[in-house]
């Protein structure tokens, strides 16, 4: 039986397979800092998913967060232009016990410029989850 997490990978992979590639625009890797309650995110989902309704039509990228810190190389990074960023995380119960959220997911709009690699994104999200 598969847990939540790995569900929850399943399923972001898959997105990222169905979304396709955009081919021929340049992409850049993207860094950043995940903190939660004001405190480093010990381990999630980032994920970058392209506003079409802002004419984005790059690819979907995501990267795991471990201890406060994500990285997404050029390789799989994002086109310049609108994303909507989404962070998930869960706690573990315990063996056997499964996992549990720590916050519903947290979403942000991000507009990526043009030319370079963005600087590192610091993402703060307050204890209750609301942007």
């Amino acid at each position: 039986m598969f847990s939540n997490i790995r569900c929850l990978y399943f399923l972001l992979f898959l997105m990222l397979v169905l979304t396709g590639c955009h081919f021929g625009a340049r992409t850049y890797s993207v860094t950043g800092t995940v903190n939660y309650d004001g405190q480093p995110l010990a381990k999630g989902i980032i994920t970058f998913t392209p506003d079409g309704t802002n004419g984005n039509t790059g690819k979907s990228s995501m990267a795991a967060i471990k201890d406060g810190s994500f990285s997404v190389p050029k390789k799989f990074g994002v086109v310049c232009g609108a994303y909507r960023i989404f962070v998930e995380s869960v706690e573990s119960l315990g063996e056997d016990r499964g996992t549990k959220e720590l916050f519903p997911t947290f979403s942000m709009d991000y507009h990526f410029p043009e030319g370079s690699n963005p600087p590192p994104l610091i993402i703060n999200i307050p204890k209750n989850g609301e942007k």
